[in-house]
């Protein structure tokens, strides 16, 4: 069996730091996308609002002669089309005409002008424009009059709702970024520590792991992992440290045949040149010390030809046994 891998704090702190670069990518990619659809909706939306303006604003121009746009009634059924888009959403309506003027009425909560788009060309081309001005998040829309040159409409749609939600997508971004890392960091966690007590890795925890339950009992024997002393039938025992080491690991996993290249790397994980004989050597060690509480409970650590050793109570629970009627006797 290969020895186990030895991980460092910095290896555990450069996995860490990849779980957050992760966590916060996959946030950043959720959050992106999120933004990303509302923004593409909104401007679909305000592209279509605007269109309807200037499909109105385009039957005026059609209907009337260029100098009609002085003309008291003109100018009154604009304004007040003007007046109904600004009760709405709008920020600003802007209109022009061949290069000229018509329309240019800002929203009273709008603290600000807005430049008017002018241009020599007669081919203006559309466009929808997320941006944020005076503190205000905008879709600048310009939608052309194709009937006439050097014509179109301008008109600015404030996006409050909108500006509240990808503030609210970006907190939960900010959520599920430390959500993914707490995660990733729990399960990495318990990964390192099933590796660990299975032997397959040597981390920083290694100490905590074994002292976590730091008494354990099987029959008459009680071992405590942090005074490293054992307890047999009511008399304390100091083993040297490998053989204690072996009792525990042996206790730890009761029930389990361990072979001798398991022990050897559980118990020497550093030691090249350490096998077989240094654990038959440790064995031997560690069951003349339990014999010297009581006769015969070296028995408890068994062999188990062509595979290993293990912890067997059964010894242990015989020996107490025979020894309670004498205790009585002697009372």
């Amino acid at each position: 069996m290969k020895r186990p891998i030895r991980v460092s704090w910095r290896q555990l702190g450069v996995a860490a730091l990849t779980l957050m670069v992760l966590s916060g990518t996959i946030a950043g990619l959720t959050v992106h996308r999120e933004t990303v659809k509302s923004v593409a909706a909104v401007r679909i939306e305000s592209r279509i609002d605007a269109t309807g303006f200037v499909q109105a604003a385009e039957a005026l121009v059609n209907a009337e002669a260029r100098n009609a746009w002085v003309s008291v009634s003109a100018r009154q059924s604009f304004e007040r089309a003007v007046e109904m888009i600004l009760l709405g959403s709008a920020a600003y309506v802007q209109l022009v005409h061949s290069n000229a003027i018509v329309v240019d009425s800002v929203d009273e909560s709008f603290d600000g002008t807005i430049p008017l788009r002018l241009s020599g060309s007669s081919a203006l081309e559309d466009s929808v424009t997320i941006a944020s001005r005076q503190g205000h998040l905008l879709a600048d829309v310009i939608v052309p009059i194709s009937s006439s040159p050097d014509s179109y409409a301008r008109v600015g749609y404030a996006l409050e709702a909108l500006d509240d939600y990808l503030q609210a997508i970006r907190l939960a971004g900010a959520g599920l970024a430390a959500a993914s890392f707490l995660a990733s960091c729990v399960l990495l966690l318990m990964m390192l520590l099933w590796l660990d007590i299975r032997g397959h890795l040597l981390t920083p925890f290694h100490g905590i792991i074994h002292s976590i339950s730091s008494v354990h009992t099987s029959g008459p024997l009680i071992l405590d992992d942090r005074k490293k002393q054992v307890s047999l039938h009511g008399r304390t025992l100091f083993l040297p440290p490998k053989p204690f080491q072996l009792l525990a690991l042996l206790i730890r996993e009761q029930g389990r045949v361990l072979c001798e290249a398991e022990i050897v790397q559980t118990l020497w994980p550093d030691a090249e040149l350490a096998d077989s004989r240094d654990v038959r050597q440790c064995i031997y060690l560690l069951r003349k010390k339990l014999d010297t509480i009581l006769d015969g409970a070296g028995a408890c650590v068994a062999n188990v030809k062509g595979f290993g050793y293990q912890f067997d109570p059964e010894p242990l629970e015989e020996l107490v046994m025979k020894l309670k009627p004498e205790t009585a006797v002697s009372s």
